[in-house]
């Protein structure tokens, strides 16, 4: 992940660059020298490597790592398919690399689901950001600053209602809280001797508005 937006109805909204698979995989937004790290869709099966749990109709269950069908546990190995299974729980995702090589473009993501138009991987030669066609140099699948920006702002059009109410909210707190401030400020400089005149002086205002402002609040 990497940019950090608006919290709407206690949704986050976090935007990455999603890297693109040839057949509809996504990645995480996290790259080692294993790869592209790959998000796990609701629907998607048990993977090599996952821990998962068997049960059985006769109410028996058994824990092992699902690899190519097949349950490896402390028993030996288990079908996957067999006849009396009723159901397979994934308890414990394994990570899911792919090589940054079979990247094929990229798309702007949010964590509330929401994707961008793709943008397609081509060789440097052919690159053509206004044709929404992308490079990179060697083989990693990590876009250059400046490409990277022009995912981002797609990102950004997404969030920029839910960006601008939140402005409007953190500016409402900060007025309420200096007004707070200010109220406490008005009494503590009568409370010092000051006047109704001086403290509309320092207010920008006459002093008797100060008195209407402030005197009923005492």
């Amino acid at each position: 992940m990497g940019w950090m937006g608006p919290v709407v109805d206690d949704q986050e909204h976090e935007g990455w660059v999603v890297p693109l698979f040839a057949d509809g995989a996504q990645g995480a937004g996290t790259t080692s020298a294993r790869g592209v790290l790959i998000v796990r869709r609701p629907d998607d099966g048990p993977c090599d490597g996952d821990r998962v749990r068997l049960a059985y109709r006769d109410g028996c269950t058994a824990e092992g790592i699902w690899q190519d069908g097949t349950v490896i546990g402390g028993d030996g190995i288990m079908p996957g398919n067999a006849g009396g299974q009723v159901h397979c729980e994934v308890i414990e995702e394994a990570d899911q690399w792919r090589p940054d090589a079979e990247v094929v473009g990229w798309v702007a993501g949010c964590t509330c689901g929401w994707r961008g138009t793709p943008w397609t991987r081509v060789p440097p030669r052919l690159a053509d950001p206004a044709a929404r066609r992308l490079a990179v140099a060697g083989p990693w699948a990590e876009l250059e600053a400046a490409d990277e920006n022009r995912v981002r702002q797609e990102w950004r059009q997404h969030i920029a209602g839910w960006q601008a109410l939140e402005d409007v909210k953190e500016a409402a707190t900060r007025q309420a809280a200096a007004a707070r401030a200010l109220d406490e400020a008005v009494r503590a400089a009568l409370a010092a001797g000051a006047s109704w005149a001086d403290i509309g002086q320092v207010t920008g205002m006459t002093g008797r508005s100060a008195t209407e402002r402030w005197s009923a609040r005492d």
